[in-house]
């Protein structure tokens, strides 16, 4: 497991940190960083200006020895890949002309002077927009001559989102998918329950279970077996479902397919929809129609039974039921939780008024001294229609808590919506001063869990122990509520990441890096800290999304009672 130190402020021991920035872009220009590096590298910039003046004067110093080079091979780094993405590769090419040559020392040199401006501005746009990132990448990267983003543009996959699931049984042999989900070609097989699929070309389908379909693109499919219907608007006419050797090809209609070994059952409850078969004229079927294809092949009429068919309509009154149900079950679960002896703070955002700016502390015994201050965030709706959760997306918001005492271990849980991570970090819960003993809950832009306990309160060394799970997040995601969850075990020496309940991973902690006594006094939920500075100005590190329900115990919850955490809260 990677970890890095993050920038700790503009007054650590510049010296020593110019000093690390070398031997880091020496080993850069060599070939030989690998991300870890690449983000140290971003992080001594983010922090220090006398870091962020020396490279720029090694970028001017870089372009100059390349004058040398004349057309001996090409630049080592571009500005394009400087290490302000965690991604960041030097590029390698073919040698060469001398008229290319001398357009590289050219744009070497622009870089350089470039770099001087962007460097100059770094602060005041990071302080200012949040946004320093993405416009530096911007401003080098590279476009095709119809004005396309390359290869770093970020991208997704999938052929279908899943928007509904009602009492889903999945099939061991079948991809798997929560609502909200991209579903990639493949098997789709579920065993009992109802599953609302909507494919990219805008036909939507509901599967009842026993049912297994193969998904081959965002217009077509093959049913094994099941019963299904579909409904397609004109701007998706032509989607097509197979069976067997017959396609069922719709003109703009809402049909039912049922497929057994009886044989396959076409029913047109509005529209028409086309029958092909090999050797035989394809069949018009108009709405009122249904024709039952047996397994020889022949076809003939059948009752239609529009009933037996579940509607969208009615998958969502289904849906509502489910979801109603699985709040109760949450309210039941909650009221032990906050009853727990090792609860430090809950905060359940339970029915909260939207003109009210302060959150209750939902302990059992409640404790007032624990109510949460809002500032800008949001009342929106939560995990459930009848629910409520703070939403933050301007860089102000920011839910304030005190949270008093000393404790050890730790566990941090929380369910969170991410609109995006557009911030260096996206803070879950952050501590305002960072002192020893204190812990910084959060996300990166790379999609990964983060948690650091402050080692020392000197400056000097090693002062925390940053500990990063795996990327879980990406973009397909959006929207989605999840459960996300960090233990701190002093005991065990180790951290533990969660995410929906499963394991993300695991690292175990130095002797010299391990806090026995951890505190918190004033944080920041989805945001950090207060302006400080004399302009009083602030590192952007909102959380861009929703926060539903955020739970600090003073011990470390087993696996499987974060299972049970995600298990009951899961909506």
């Amino acid at each position: 497991m990677k970890s890095f130190n993050p920038p700790s402020g503009a007054d650590d021991h510049e010296p020593a940190a110019i000093e690390e920035l070398q031997q880091l872009l020496m080993r850069w220009e060599a070939d030989e960083l690998d991300d870890t590096g690449v983000q140290r590298v971003r992080e001594i910039m983010h922090g220090s200006e006398s870091a962020r003046q020396h490279y720029v004067q090694w970028q001017m110093v870089h372009a100059a020895l390349c004058l040398g080079d004349d057309v001996a091979g090409p630049v080592a780094s571009t500005p394009a890949e400087h290490p302000i993405r965690t991604h960041a590769t030097p590029r390698s090419g073919p040698e060469p002309s001398s008229a290319i040559g001398r357009a590289r020392v050219f744009l070497a040199i622009a870089a350089g002077l470039v770099m001087c401006v962007l460097a100059s501005r770094w602060a005041y746009l990071e302080s200012r927009t949040g946004q320093s990132e993405k416009l530096l990448t911007q401003s080098t990267s590279t476009m095709d001559p119809a004005g396309t983003v390359d290869e770093s543009e970020e991208t997704s996959q999938g052929i279908a989102l899943i928007t509904r699931l009602v009492d889903v049984a999945w099939a061991d042999d079948s991809q798997r998918a929560a609502v909200g989900e991209a579903l990639m070609p493949g098997p789709l097989a579920i065993e009992s329950g109802f599953a609302q699929v909507e494919f990219f070309c805008g036909a939507t389908v509901i599967v009842e279970g026993p049912a297994m379909l193969e998904l081959e693109s965002t217009t077509h499919a093959r049913v094994i077996r099941g019963r299904l219907r579909a409904q397609v608007p004109p701007a998706a006419r032509g989607f097509e479902l197979k069976v067997d050797d017959m396609r069922v090809v719709d003109l703009g209609t809402e049909f039912g397919l049922s497929v057994s070994d009886a044989g396959a059952d076409v029913q047109v409850f509005d529209g028409e929809v086309e029958l092909h078969r090999p050797d035989t004229e394809k069949k018009l079927v108009t709405k009122g129609q249904s024709f039952i294809r047996n397994p020889t092949g022949d076809l003939a009429p059948s009752e239609l039974t529009p009933e037996k068919f579940v509607d969208i309509a009615h998958m969502a009154i289904r849906d509502e039921d489910q979801t109603d149900a699985r709040h109760q079950r949450w309210q039941a679960y909650s009221r032990q939780l906050r009853r727990r002896p090792s609860m430090i703070a809950y905060y359940a955002f339970d029915s909260p008024e939207p003109w009210e700016r302060k959150l209750a502390n939902s302990n059992h015994p409640a404790n007032p001294e624990l109510d949460g201050a809002i500032v800008g965030a949001k009342y929106t709706t939560g995990r459930w229609r009848h629910k409520g959760a703070l939403e933050f997306k301007r860089p102000g918001d920011r839910l304030r808590v005190q949270i008093p005492g000393e404790h050890g271990s730790l566990t941090l849980a929380c369910w969170v919506k991410i609109d995006s991570l557009d911030r260096w970090y996206n803070s879950l819960f952050l501590t305002d001063n960072y002192q020893q003993g204190e812990p910084h809950w959060q996300i990166l832009d790379t999609g990964q869990l983060f948690l650091s306990v402050r080692v020392s309160a000197q400056d000097g060394g090693q002062v925390h122990r940053p500990v990063l799970s795996p990327p879980f997040w990406q973009p397909s995601m959006s929207g989605q509520w999840l459960h996300l969850a960090t233990t701190y075990d002093v005991q065990r020496k180790r951290t533990t990441h969660y995410v929906n309940g499963t394991q993300l991973s695991q690292e175990s902690i130095p002797d010299q890096q391990l806090v026995s006594t951890t505190r918190i006094g004033r944080a920041t939920i989805g945001n950090w800290s207060l302006p400080t500075k004399p302009d009083e100005s602030f590192a952007i590190r909102n959380l861009n999304g929703s926060i539903d329900e955020f739970a600090l115990l003073g011990e470390v919850l087993s696996a499987d009672e974060i299972r049970e955490m995600y298990e009951m809260g899961q909506p």
